[in-house]
């Protein structure tokens, strides 16, 4: 899943310098009632007053961190599928092998999902539901930053001749479109189980990019 970098550094009052320890705090706590804002009643209600009735604070103070709606939800976006890709960066640090690489990149980024499905869940809806400033909706602004740490390990892959030769397109596209599996299935159902895909998703991966079982 892609986010929209550019759009999502819109936080209001925390330019400058580094927040203080309370306002990294209070910046937290909006980012969770955002999501849970978000799963209930959906993106285009969540307002900022329907968030801070979540939070426990009164909407001028939820203005005082962030200038609008969308700047709040844009940082919920930027921040979820930030802390997925740090996830996924930490599971193929050290590891040279472009399978074995893969198969870690892989594990951890359903896992991910798995343990933080509430936060992904949402921001996948606002992903999904927001327009850009020209219109375009978020999902479908290209940003190759977000797919530069899978693309290089296919690539090096594909050079060394552990998986088949194909366009690097296509098996970014293949291997991202068996990986947002899990996320679609929470997007779906918030209880979902997804055990048996766990268990199954690295062999389907490494079939569809023409690496080694193992």
């Amino acid at each position: 899943m892609r986010s929209d970098r550019a759009e999502a550094g819109t936080t209001a009052g925390l330019h400058g310098p580094a927040p203080s320890f309370i306002e990294t705090s209070r910046r937290a706590q909006l980012i969770q009632a955002a999501v849970v804002t978000v799963n209930e009643v959906g993106y285009h209600r969540a307002s900022l007053a329907e968030i801070a009735r979540r939070a426990h604070i009164v909407k001028s103070a939820v203005a005082y961190y962030f200038a609008s709606k969308e700047g709040l939800l844009l940082d919920v976006v930027q921040t979820v599928f930030g802390a997925l890709g740090e996830r996924v960066l930490a599971a193929v640090d050290g590891i040279a092998d472009p399978v074995a690489r893969l198969r870690a990149y892989a594990e951890a980024y359903v896992a991910h999902v798995d343990e933080e499905r509430h936060a992904i869940a949402a921001a996948v809806e606002i992903v999904v539901s927001h327009r850009t400033a020209d219109g375009t909706p978020l999902y479908l602004v290209e940003d190759e930053e977000d797919s530069a740490l899978l693309r290089s390990i296919l690539r090096e892959g594909i050079d060394q001749g552990a998986f088949a030769a194909m366009p690097l397109d296509v098996a970014t596209g293949l291997a991202e479109s068996v990986l947002d599996r899990a996320i679609t299935l929470v997007q779906r159902d918030p209880e979902a189980e997804l055990s048996a895909l766990r268990a199954h998703i690295v062999p389907f991966l490494f079939r569809a990019v023409g690496a080694p079982d193992g």
